[in-house]
């Protein structure tokens, strides 16, 4: 309720100044009523016009009527025109103004952004997409940006992360344990984390995919860049725009286990499968399946009774932006607020808030100097219960405690229940007992209040000077940029006792207590989890772009480039620095050559290899302008592009000083009869001061184009990567006993190729408008070099996808103890009947992990995203799905690898007993440790393919009468839906999520509102 009044009172506080406010300014202007038309004299619908405060936008017959001020300047923009331009007082009531198509290739409309620069459509050469995120917000109420990175949006793009899937798989284990393959991201030039960033925030999103687009980025560019453009105010258009939604979201899947009942009879089972006795009585579980649920507990941590069904959110988001030819400005201002799917305590009460203000300021300190400004911030405060509610519920069994205790069953002479100083609304105390002194029914009705605090803050200064004076074409840009992120948990930490009852024999009566732990609310605030991450970029770029008779277009960059990152507890820090250079040509807007490199600089490496040249070139041809090509009518823009280069990058090496002597601690060594001891001293590995760069080599052949009068485009690249000269210690160089010493090497190599196919359908009539596109992906890979030796030629690596999954083959489960005498010996421990049985693939007779072979990959080489826009009058219908084929997933949490004391999910009502030995769907359950039935192998692994509707919106325009009224440019009424549909024949798996709060499908309604 309280925020509902928060909501309004923030809308009334926004919309009656302002509505005032444009009343008043209505008077004592100049008021002009105009026709707009092409060169041809038709009518130029849906344009805009702008000047100072007032907008205005055409009808179906072209005509537009504002209000400006004599001196003001008019604007009149419209898609596939050129902007117009002029004085308020030039204008005359009455007459026409005529709009020049613009050229979709080069004109100024048809820039897009590049490395460091702008590029005319026309002159691209690199496989580069840009999407245009002003447009996505008109019919796509996503709010964060990495929402809208994923879901096959993009073409080339896997996931939010992954630009065509290359790099992925690339083993470093020895260096970092984990792996690598993630792009870097770009927020006006430099380098970002974008959690923070909305989509209202942001002009433009662009993927410069192959080598040659993102090589001046330098190292960091190994796997593709994704530059993200904030917006900017523009002269004489004065915007403010308003969007408010409220949704909910709901679990897409809840985990599902036994009740206590069930618990006990297969935790019997278990110890009877382990030739134990039972630890249950039939009398025990039959109390525990209809006896007195505080007395006999069952909790289901999933259930209605501690959750909601759903959760609320609501967004709230305005724009400003405006200025003139001296200065510019841009404002964005939002509040993001979600609540808990918890129903109890502080859980009930908790809040994720989320604030975000960035101000771009852009200024004309002369004629030949310009800056812009961006500061940007973004707080969070997530407020709620201490402890972790979800990997409780994963973990504790559903009888082990009574989580709280009716004071009415409670003898009321009780001397603990008298002397109590907590208790929950009067009712229940918090049960408990020696195991679980902690709770997580006491952590959210006592235990206080945890408040995790984020900050982040951005910073950017960017000044471009012109040097036309000493010569025609050439300037000189600077970037700065501060980023700043700082976290840390701030907490009111409670203490609480929990009771364990004791029951009367003869009835359900609890007739004393046992406590646990002391209540003490001391009200102090204790700080903890800090954490921070800083980073300092910076540029400077010659660039000269000039056009020579028409005909010979040259381009050249010069670049300098720096950046500096430190998190908490890196003591040695990211640093990097590299030049760039880029030269182009184009002559006569049909033949292109671009090359592109940058001489890049490590910290990581020795002295005397530090540095390292990746050169780069890319070339096009603009077939359709062709004299050959004039008589294909059907054909509107047709261009073959190839580009082709290296990439040296210390980004694939997570680690500092490989290249030198490491040494570690060895044992204890006792002197002195004892009394004295130290550790001993030996390497870790050996030197090698020549470790060099990784390598990507890579060339991309691509056919980009329009068709039937842009009724059709489309765009195709092929792709050939060889990653080689990743770092490895080769162990198979040595002998064995030089295991201490083998030092890192430039070792292994990986390669990709693929294919990614870009369609679109581009559709409009007087009252319909269809668009539709479908973004396709195909990534192969394979490794090509790489440190092994193996008895057997099913064992190698080499050959395999590099995102290859080994494990053994199950071939069912034993069905009695001749099937396991007459089978091959398991080592991984004792088998019994139901056990998972293994094939023995070299034939010694023995599983072991020689026997592992390639199950599958974890990256699906088939990807793609679909996504149909269809507009009819005032109604929009916005559809985007996406899906991905041909990779396999492994159930492998604690929610399925059942043994020992853990908590049983649903999935062990299928195990394996003598009576279902044909037909059990799981091993035989075990009350103790199981290594032979919980590694990986092709029983728990499915298939991962997939295709779901991630989002579904409705939007619609208001009429104009209406938007007039109300003083309004635009209003406009939407409801969404996310993540709806998903078709998979594992779609359960998918969704699940165990120790962590659920996904969700989140429903919204909402309106978008500008002045």
């Amino acid at each position: 309720m309280k925020n509902r009044y928060i909501l309004i009172g923030f809308l009334l506080a926004v919309a009656v100044p302002a509505i005032a406010y444009r009343a008043a300014a209505q008077q004592q202007k100049l008021h002009i009523t105009m026709a707009v038309k092409d060169e041809e004299g038709r009518p130029v619908a849906d344009a805009e016009v702008f000047s100072g405060d007032a907008r205005a936008r055409t009808d179906a017959n072209g005509k537009f009527t504002i209000s400006a001020d004599p001196s003001d300047k008019i604007v009149v923009d419209a898609p596939g025109f050129g902007t117009y331009s002029a004085p308020a007082e030039t204008f005359e009531t009455g007459g026409a103004l005529t709009l020049k198509k613009e050229d979709g290739l080069y004109g100024e409309k048809a820039k897009l952004p590049a490395a460091f620069r702008e590029v005319a459509k026309g002159d691209l050469v690199g496989a580069i997409t840009t999407i245009d995120a002003r447009k996505i917000g008109k019919y796509d109420h996503t709010i964060w940006a990495r929402d809208v990175l994923g879901g096959g949006r993009l073409l080339g793009m896997l996931g939010a992360d992954r630009i065509r899937g290359i790099g992925r798989g690339i083993d470093i284990e020895d260096l970092t344990g984990t792996g690598t393959g993630t792009v870097v991201y770009l927020v006006d030039g430099l380098p970002r984390d974008i959690t923070t960033l909305r989509l209202s925030e942001i002009e433009s999103i662009t993927v410069l995919r192959d080598v040659n687009s993102a090589v001046l980025y330098g190292s960091d560019a190994v796997n593709g860049i994704v530059s993200i453009k904030t917006k900017r105010g523009e002269a004489f258009k004065k915007e403010s725009n308003f969007s408010l939604n409220y949704g909910i979201s709901a679990p897409r899947e809840l985990p599902r286990y036994l009740n206590s009942a069930d618990y006990m009879t297969y935790f019997n089972r278990a110890r009877q499968n382990d030739g134990l006795s039972d630890q249950f009585s039939e009398e025990t579980i039959a109390h525990y399946r209809d006896g007195n649920r505080y007395r006999y507990p069952d909790v289901d941590y999933y259930s209605d009774e501690y959750l909601r069904s759903v959760k609320n959110y609501f967004d709230l988001n305005g724009e400003f932006s405006g200025g003139n030819d001296q200065a510019r400005y841009y404002a964005d201002l939002g509040w993001n607020s979600a609540g808990s799917l918890l129903n109890f305590g502080e859980g009930a009460k908790a809040r994720n808030n989320k604030f975000n203000v960035r101000g771009n300021v852009d200024l004309k300190v002369n004629d030949w100097i310009k800056t812009a400004v961006n500061v940007a911030g973004f707080f969070v405060d997530n407020k709620g219960p201490r402890g972790d509610y979800w990997s409780d519920a994963a973990e504790i069994r559903p009888y082990e405690y009574t989580p709280l205790l009716p004071i009415a069953l409670i003898s009321p002479g009780d001397q603990l229940l008298l002397g109590r100083k907590n208790d929950v609304g009067g009712t229940y105390l918090l049960g408990g007992n020696s195991n679980h002194t902690e709770t997580p029914f006491g952590d959210g009705y006592s235990g206080g209040v945890n408040e995790r605090v984020e900050r982040t803050f951005s910073f950017n200064n960017q000044i471009d000077v012109d040097l036309e004076k000493l010569t025609k074409g050439l300037s000189f840009h600077t970037n700065i940029s501060f980023d700043y992120y700082a976290r840390y948990d701030q907490a009111v930490e409670n203490q609480y006792s929990v009771y364990e009852p004791v029951w009367s024999e003869d009835q359900d009566s609890i007739i004393a207590l046992k406590q646990y732990g002391k209540d003490s609310r001391p009200g102090t605030q204790s700080i903890a989890n800090t954490y921070f991450e800083r980073r300092f970029g910076a540029y400077g770029l010659f660039s000269y772009d000039r056009t020579f008779g028409g005909v010979h277009h040259l381009t050249g960059s010069l670049l300098g480039y720096l950046n500096n990152y430190k998190q908490q507890g890196d003591f040695q820090g990211l640093k990097q620095a590299h030049a760039g250079l880029q030269l182009g040509y184009v002559y006569n807007k049909k033949y292109m050559v671009d090359f592109s490199g940058a001489y890049v600089n490590s910290v990581k490496l020795a002295e005397g290899h530090r540095g390292g040249f990746s050169p780069t070139i890319g070339l096009g041809w603009l077939i359709s302008s062709e004299n050959f090509m004039s008589s294909a009518k059907n054909i509107d823009y047709l261009k073959l592009k190839l580009s082709a280069g290296m990439l040296k990058t210390d980004f694939l090496i997570n680690g500092f000083f490989y290249y030198d002597n490491r040494y570690g601690t060895s044992g204890s060594y006792n002197w002195y009869e004892g009394g004295r001891s130290r550790s001993g001293v030996k390497p870790s590995w050996g030197d090698n001061p020549n470790l060099n760069f990784s390598r990507r080599n890579e060339i991309n052949l691509g056919v980009d184009g329009s068709f039937f009068n842009h009724l059709l485009s489309a765009e195709v690249n092929v792709f050939y990567d060889v990653y080689d000269k990743l770092v490895t210690r080769p162990g198979t160089e040595y002998p064995g006993f030089y295991t201490d010493f083998i030092p890192y090497e430039n070792f292994g190599a990986n390669a990709y190729k693929g294919a990614e196919v870009g369609l679109g359908l581009h559709r409009t009539s007087e009252n319909w408008s269809i668009d539709a596109g479908i973004n396709l992906l195909y990534t192969d890979s394979k490794r090509t070099k790489v440190d092994e030796i193996y008895n057997d030629a099913y064992q190698y690596r080499k050959g395999r996808p590099a995102d290859a999954n080994f494990g053994l083959k199950a071939i069912g489960l034993f069905a009695d103890q001749a099937d396991i005498d007459n089978s091959p010996v398991q080592s991984f421990g004792a088998v019994k009947p139901g056990d998972i049985k293994y094939k023995d693939q070299n034939g010694d007779g023995v599983i072991d992990d020689n026997d592992q072979v390639y199950l599958g990959r974890y990256q699906a080489p088939f990807s793609g995203g679909l996504q149909v826009r269809v507009g009819y009058k005032s109604l929009t219908l916005y559809v985007l799905g996406e899906g991905s084929s041909g990779s396999v997933g492994f159930r492998s949490s604690d929610y399925y690898w059942v043994d020992g004391n853990k908590k049983y999910s649903e999935v062990v009502l299928g195990s394996w007993t003598p009576e279902t030995k044909n037909t059990a769907t799981y091993p035989r359950l075990s009350s103790q440790t199981n290594d032979n039935n919980f590694r990986t192998s092709s029983y728990w692994m499915y298939s991962d393919t997939y295709f779901q509707i991630r989002r579904i919106q409705v939007t619609y325009a208001m009429p104009r009468a209406v938007r007039s009224a109300l003083l309004m440019e635009n209003l406009d009424l939407f409801v969404d839906a996310t993540n709806i549909w998903q078709f998979s024949g594992n779609r359960k798996i998918r969704n699940l999520t165990d120790k962590a709060e659920p996904n969700y499908r989140t429903f919204s309604i909402g309106l978008n509102a500008s002045f």
